[in-house]
This record gives C-alpha cells, structure tokens and sequence, in this order.
C-alpha cells in the first residue's frame, strides 16, 4: 500500500493506528465506518489489518487538516467508559473513538519524559478530522493518558470533556474480578498515576508503601481521583464535568444526554436513547455478549462476599493513610448535574 498523499491525510478514514515517538512516524491503515463500530478499542486490538500499514513522518502531516467538533471522555479505570463511549457513538451526528494507541504512544512518552515537540498537536489534528459532514468526533482515551488530559484540553480551545470516574469499593471490585494477568499491573498504574500532579507529596510514607495488591488498587484509584479533580478545575470548571459510573449505570440514557448537551454534540434525543438501549443490554466490550446492570450487581455481590476480610482491610487502610491526604472534591463522588446549552 502506497503512504497517503496530503489531500487523503484530509480524510478520517486514513486512521493514524500507531505512533513511534522516537522515529516521530505515525502508522496509517484506511479504515471504513464499521471497524469504528465493532472494535471496542483503537489500539492494538483494532480489528483492522495493522500488517498493511503505512509510515507517515510527523513532518508530512499538513498543519490545516479539516476539523470538526471534538469532545473529550476522559476516565479512570473501572468506570464503564466503554459504555459511555459505545452510546455516544451516533453517526453521522457524532463518531466516538475508543482508546486510539497513539495517544497511549504519548502517554508513554510522557511518562517517561521524552519529550513530544509538537506530536501531541500533530495527534490532535488527525483524530480530529471529521468522519461524516455536519458531525462531531468524541476522543475516549485509554485511563493511562490521564497524564495528558489537560494538555489535551489546551491543544483543543474550545472543547469541553466528561470524565468518568467510580467509587473506592466500586473500583476494588472490579479489579478483584480481573484475571491475574490484569491484576500484575496494577503497581505500574498506581505509579503512573502518582506521577501526575502533586498528591504523591502530600502522602505520608506509609501511603507509599501499600501491604498487598488491593491496597496498591486503592492508591491508584486516589491518585487518579486526584487527576480527575485537578481537571474538573480547569478554566474555573467550565469545560470539564465528572460522572460517577452508579449514574451511568443506574440511567444511561439520561446520563448521557446530559454529557451530550455538555459536549454540544448534535445526536437527535430518539437516535440516542434508542442506542442507550440497543448498547445498555450488552456487554461494552465483547457486544455479542448479554449483560445488564443486574446482573452486575449480582456479580459485585458475590465478590464482596468472598473477599470480604480483604476488601475490609484495604478499605480501613486507605481510610488511615489514603483519604485524609486527599482533598474533598477528590474523596466525595460526583453529583448528578444538569447540563447547560
């Protein structure tokens, strides 16, 4: 396949699948609508054909590519972001794209201090190209570019996010039904989370040496909460709004025509609230499966009862070492609100 030429850059569809920061090349496949549709993930699960893609270096990547109206869906782990993006995802009003790797590539970057000299901006330009005439693109990045969200925000004047959070317990569970293989990165998160902002200074040492896995689970559920506040914060709280997943869970069409009018995305209320349904009875992420807010209930139910002494005993830790360091708009779950035009 032959690289694509500037006017084809133009187009939505020549999707930038991977990012090598060092090189400063991005990788292209062209992709039709419904690899958007069926792939619950941009990165390296994209159900696209990645052994045909094409290298594009930064410097090819035209400064004036088309743009359209972007949102922002910003989370933290365990959260039903995957829910969330699935039903605003309403074309051609409104394309969600879930977790793209190049913005992991950056985080990454990020994280390990390579410096990203206008990537992040050349990243921007092309997820922001629009898919359909008249419609929105929505960003969902993976909770591992927390790191970048406000820079994000600042490449993007204008756009406004919602980001998903989720309890302490609510988070504790969901990591405990992980298999092990999830579970073993938890301490690479909670360090990657501890590295945004200052909330790792203000912890005492004890915080920073948690006993056992579910106690370095709650760390990184502070330490992102920490994230979350800080930019819930920005521009005096006029571009970003927190949900708290039991709303999400318990109302997902009413949700989320609040964030679609936060996000002033044009998605006709009929068009969504029949995609919260077609999307609310299936599990998010395998959309073959039947699942409902039922029976997850049901499933966190059990957990708890079976992990009772160690859900027990990381829930008093983080109350001795976690929770006096962090501030009240971090600890306290977000509140419904009503969103304005």
């Amino acid at each position: 396949m032959t690289a694509p030429s500037d006017q084809e850059l133009g187009d939505a569809r020549w999707f930038p699948t991977d990012l090598d920061v060092a090189s400063r090349v991005f990788s292209f496949v062209e992709l039709d609508d419904a690899v958007i549709e069926r792939s619950s993930f941009l990165d390296t699960r994209i159900d696209a054909p990645l052994a045909a893609a094409v290298q594009v270096e930064q410097a090819r990547i035209p400064r004036d590519l088309p743009n359209t109206s972007i949102g922002w869906l910003f989370h933290t782990s365990f959260c039903g972001s995957t829910l969330a993006a699935r039903a605003l995802h309403c074309p051609p009003a409104a394309v969600c794209l879930r977790e793209p790797l190049v913005l992991r590539r950056l985080a990454d970057a990020r994280h390990g201090a390579v410096p990203l000299q206008g990537l992040l901006e050349s990243t921007v330009r092309l997820l922001a190209r629009p898919w359909h005439a008249g419609g929105a693109v929505v960003i969902k990045p993976t909770h591992a570019a927390l790191n970048l969200a406000s820079d994000l925000l600042a490449a993007t004047p204008g756009s406004r996010a919602v980001v998903l959070t989720s309890s302490l317990q609510d988070f504790l569970v969901s990591n405990l039904k992980k298999p092990p293989e999830s579970q073993s990165r938890i301490p690479q998160l909670a360090e990657r989370a501890l590295a945004i902002g200052t909330f790792a200074s203000r912890l005492p040492s004890q915080a920073l040496a948690p006993p056992d896995l579910l106690c370095v689970a709650a760390l990184q559920w502070a330490a992102q909460r920490e994230a979350v506040a800080d930019l819930v914060a920005m521009d005096d709280g006029a571009r970003v709004r927190a949900v708290d997943m039991t709303w999400l869970l318990g109302d997902l069409a009413g949700a989320m025509a609040q964030c679609a009018r936060w996000l002033r995305l044009d998605i006709p209320a009929q068009v969504l609230r029949e995609r919260c349904e077609a999307v609310g009875g299936r599990n998010a992420k395998a959309m073959d499966v039947a699942y409902s807010a039922t029976q997850r209930v049901r499933e966190a139910d059990i957990v708890v009862a079976h992990f009772a002494r160690e859900l027990g005993h990381a829930l008093e830790w983080s109350e001795r070492w976690l929770l006096p360091a962090m501030r009240p708009q971090a600890r306290l779950d977000p509140a419904r609100w009503d969103a304005t035009p």
